[in-house]
């Protein structure tokens, strides 16, 4: 495994997730377990960014949520953004 990192406001958002909606906070984690896998799960690295940002659409209870992650250095991956679709 590798070790994941997030930025302070997506660690938070998954937070104030788990308190009302612990299935797509389930779903989002499980996002985060494939971003971590040595390699990366082939799921988590479908749409890429021309910033070399990836993304990841996460969906559940009528909500659509997005990840946004990146490898600042090999092997060292780095959630910049966890957030409702909407809101971004």
């Amino acid at each position: 495994m590798r070790t994941l990192r997030l930025d302070p406001r997506p660690a938070d958002a998954l937070d104030a997730l788990w308190a009302r909606n612990e299935k797509l906070a389930e779903r989002i984690e499980e996002v985060l377990d494939w971003i971590e896998a040595d390699p990366p799960d082939m799921r988590a690295r479908r749409r890429l960014f021309t910033n070399g940002m990836w993304v990841v659409s996460v969906s559940g209870g009528g909500e659509d949520w997005t990840v946004v992650w990146e490898e600042e250095t090999p092997g060292e991956p780095y959630v910049r953004l966890i957030a409702e679709t909407t809101s971004i």
